[in-house]
């Protein structure tokens, strides 16, 4: 059927009438009164998509937030297979010690013990002699019998001592001490044999204490070489040849 319009609308909200008319192919027209809503359309088809537009510049960064508490620690992982053996070292040199330092350390220890048996041998002759003192690092002992300077020289030395050579006070209060208990004079080492008037010790060297009696050494005679201490620790010149109680320090 076709529709045909009679006259164009005017105007919008303009009245618009329709007649029915009937055409030569059959058809009939027809012509409506006011324009009423009709039903709504299909929906359009939706067209192709746009060309994607261009990237926005970044928006401000943002503040870094505290960092967070570490987490548990974990499982132990398994353990790795074992590793292939390595290359093997090269020969070390010889484990022989030090012949040298061995020999050394030998020499040392001998000398050692030479020093104990020398000490060994001395307190055993130290011994032969009962009665005695002891005055820092020093002993004096007698075994009460006198003799001459010499013989009582000879005697000391073959014991591994020497006659007195006291030379502080406390020296001479042990040998003191020790001539007063036997009640007899004893010799002391030292001698002015060599320059009359000057009493030196064996080793040659001046004295460095003395306590001699009032008026000594006065070389009474022409004789008087030697030295002898009374029970009152006074020291006198006297005979070498005369027999006084042997004292030997050691």
């Amino acid at each position: 059927m076709l529709i045909l319009f009679t006259e164009p609308p005017k105007s919008l909200g303009t009245e618009m009438n329709y007649s029915q008319k009937t055409v030569p192919d059959a058809c009939t027209l027809v012509m409506c009164g006011p324009v009423e809503n009709g039903l709504p359309g299909r929906d359009g088809r939706d067209g192709r998509e746009g060309p994607q537009g261009q990237k926005g510049d970044p928006g401000p960064e943002g503040a870094i937030g505290p960092q967070g508490p570490p987490g548990a620690g974990g499982p132990p992982g398994l353990k790795g297979d074992k590793g292939a053996p390595g290359d093997r070292g090269a020969k070390g040199e010889s484990g022989l010690p030090d012949i040298t330092a061995l020999r050394k350390q030998v020499e040392a220890l001998q000398g050692r013990v030479q020093h104990l048996q020398g000490a060994f041998s001395l307190y055993k002759k130290v011994g032969l002699f009962p009665d005695g003192r002891v005055v820092g690092e020093k002993f004096f002992k007698t075994g009460g019998f006198e003799k001459s300077f010499q013989d009582a020289q000879q005697i000391c030395r073959q014991a591994g001592g020497q006659l007195p050579s006291p030379r502080s006070a406390a020296e001479n209060g042990a040998l003191q001490q020790l001539v007063s208990a036997h009640n007899k004079a004893a010799f002391l080492s030292m001698t002015d044999s060599q320059t009359e008037g000057k009493f030196v010790y064996p080793t040659g060297e001046s004295l460095v204490y003395s306590n001699w009696n009032s008026g000594e050494p006065n070389n009474s005679g022409g004789e008087e070489d030697c030295v002898e201490i009374y029970d009152n620790g006074k020291w006198n010149d006297k005979s070498c040849g005369e027999r006084r109680l042997v004292i030997c320090e050691f």
